[in-house]
């Protein structure tokens, strides 16, 4: 009985030895996101570009797409929100997708039309020309999406409202603002409690808005 005894204990080390030597060494990954939606915008003009930079390639991939899979990495739930669904090939297919519900109002349109859909309390927009995701930033962000309705970034005593997170609270405040005449997404923030996280100057979170700036996704 002694003897039987010593082999289930010595079963159970070994089966917590394999499992670990199989995540650590390789094997496997314990996979762990963020309870949320990331939100990717994309229905700007893109003039300055000159075409649209959803559609952007480089080396034969869409950078929308590989945007996507790495917020996959990051967030429970990803969506793009579109002014016209039609203009995308069938490779994004499968990528959830919605069409702005209320156009020509800017990204606050694309933001009401997210909160009206999402399934999780809170979502992350973002723009899709963002060639660097910080993942590191968005983790030490999300800390706080609980006690705060938008935690959001400023840098250069400018705020970042496409690169923030949101309650889905705040959609009431939002869709009434449409029906101004001031679509700026911080207009309303003194209605919210807001959590500011402000970055050096040397922090790059740019955008690519030129040909020549496209050598950003390369970095």
């Amino acid at each position: 009985m002694f003897y039987n005894g010593i082999k289930v204990i010595a079963k159970k080390y070994f089966l917590v030895i394999i499992f670990f030597s199989f995540i650590f060494l390789g094997g496997g990954t314990i996979e762990q996101t963020i309870n949320c939606t990331a939100v990717v915008l994309c229905g700007g003009k893109s003039s300055r570009m000159g075409f649209d930079k959803a559609l952007l390639q480089l080396d034969g991939e869409f950078m929308l797409l590989k945007t996507i899979k790495q917020l996959k990495k990051i967030f429970s739930h990803t969506m793009l929100v579109t002014d016209r669904r039609a203009k995308f090939p069938p490779i994004f297919s499968q990528v959830y997708m919605l069409e702005d519900q209320y156009p020509e109002k800017g990204p606050l349109g694309g933001l009401v039309t997210a909160l009206e859909n999402i399934e999780t309390d809170h979502l992350f927009l973002l723009a899709c020309d963002i060639p660097n995701l910080h993942s590191e930033l968005i983790w030490k962000m999300a800390k706080d999406i609980q006690a705060y309705d938008i935690v959001i970034c400023k840098q250069d005593y400018r705020f970042e409202p496409l690169y923030a997170f949101y309650h889905r609270s705040c959609q009431p405040i939002f869709q009434q603002q449409l029906k101004t005449n001031d679509w700026r997404i911080r207009k309303e923030f003194r209605q919210f409690s807001v959590k500011v996280m402000t970055l050096e100057s040397s922090f790059e979170l740019k955008n690519v808005n030129t040909p020549k700036e496209l050598i950003l996704w390369n970095q």
